[in-house]
């Protein structure tokens, strides 16, 4: 190939291109050289040693992962006014899925409701959620939901379980629960693919109260407070409370730290004001008088979702081989920053060079 490269341009020497360049030792006696080279010995290995291996520990191999959480409402409570008991059945008539959980804190319970009011209304009553100022409010242009043109008391007549709820009338009663006495036990699963280990609490036969080591059970005014949430300011519009709980996990030393940590799904006005909250309706039907009757429950209340994340670390040979690796790797750096200050920076750099870099002759000057 050389020869035809040199028939196109005969005062081109192909060996300059493809020339060999082999190693040379060469020691200078030059403390600045030797300052440069082992300053950058010294910072890689300490990069290796204490960043890599000590702070960073990329020795490990890691794995995030989530796991499944069952919850246990602990103890009863009552209430404010009626001083009526909530047992743990009563508390979780709205359990709704796993890793979620409700705490009422406000109930709502109107008693005798009926569609047959009075005939010929068929269940027409004055409805505190359609109010009006003049009839022609009313007028919705469907007659057997709503009566047109007719305004009681600046409500409109509305087709619905009567009497409605409505705070501060003799049907409609209001309790207080008091959420002290609440304990919630968390039981986790945590699994984790990568060391194929579960990790958990879910055999503990005993509940052990936060703050204690190893706490299983929380009180529910710690999650509140964990979140910075003041139980009076929403006891009467309820809340949604997403706790998470987190296992920090050293396999090489089996050891679990737990963390929670709980924030509130809230929204606020900036005043202090939560608008947003949690409530469902609960109904119980039954006959009195040959007529179909009901007594409507609401309740407002806490409805806490317990999510569960794992952390694991394990050391791994194949990281640490990976590591060690690099730090050969980078070994090398010293010596080019080394052949860079003694090639570009210092004054004798040109006397260097030449001690360095010596080109010998040309073996293939002899070819045609």
């Amino acid at each position: 190939m050389g020869n035809f490269l040199q028939k196109i341009n005969p005062n081109w020497d192909p060996d300059i291109l493809f020339g060999y360049d082999t190693v040379r030792e060469v020691k200078v006696r030059d403390r600045r050289l030797g300052f440069v080279y082992y300053f950058f010995l010294m910072a890689i290995v300490f990069y290796i040693v204490i960043w890599v291996f000590m702070i960073k520990k990329q020795y490990l191999a890691a794995e995030k992962t989530t796991g499944w959480t069952l919850n246990r409402l602990m103890y009863h409570q009552g209430t404010t006014v009626s001083e009526k008991v909530f047992d743990v059945f009563e508390s979780l008539t709205n359990d709704g899925e796993q890793g979620a959980i409700f705490i009422p804190t406000r109930v709502v319970t109107t008693t005798g409701q009926s569609q047959e009011v009075d005939n010929p209304t068929k269940g027409f009553c004055e409805s505190p959620l359609h109010t009006c100022t003049a009839p022609e409010d009313c007028d919705i242009g469907d007659d057997d939901l709503q009566k047109a043109e007719e305004c009681v008391n600046g409500r409109c007549m509305r087709r619905q379980w009567c009497p409605a709820m409505e705070i501060d009338t003799p049907a409609t009663k209001t309790d207080y629960v008091n959420t002290n006495n609440y304990d919630i036990w968390f039981s986790t699963n945590i699994h984790f693919h990568l060391f194929a280990l579960d990790v958990g609490n879910t055999d503990e036969k005993k509940s052990i109260r936060y703050p204690d080591r190893g706490a299983n059970t929380f009180a529910v005014h710690d999650l509140l407070r964990l979140a910075g949430i003041d139980i009076e300011k929403v006891k009467n519009t309820g809340m949604i409370l997403n706790v998470n709980k987190v296992f920090n996990c050293d396999l090489d030393q089996n050891i679990c730290v737990m963390n929670v940590e709980s924030s509130a799904i809230v929204q606020d006005s900036g005043d202090g004001v939560v608008q947003q909250g949690f409530n469902y309706a609960h109904q119980d039907f039954y006959m009195e008088d040959g007529v179909q009757k009901r007594i409507l429950t609401r309740y407002y209340g806490i409805r806490i979702y317990v999510s569960a994340t794992g952390i694991g670390k394990k050391s791994s040979f194949a990281n640490i081989v990976l590591q060690i690796s690099s730090a050969i790797a980078l070994l090398s750096c010293a010596v080019a920053a080394a052949d860079v200050f003694l090639q570009s920076i210092v004054p004798e750099r040109k006397h260097y060079i030449e001690l360095k870099i010596i080109d010998t002759e040309d073996f293939n000057k002899l070819n045609p």
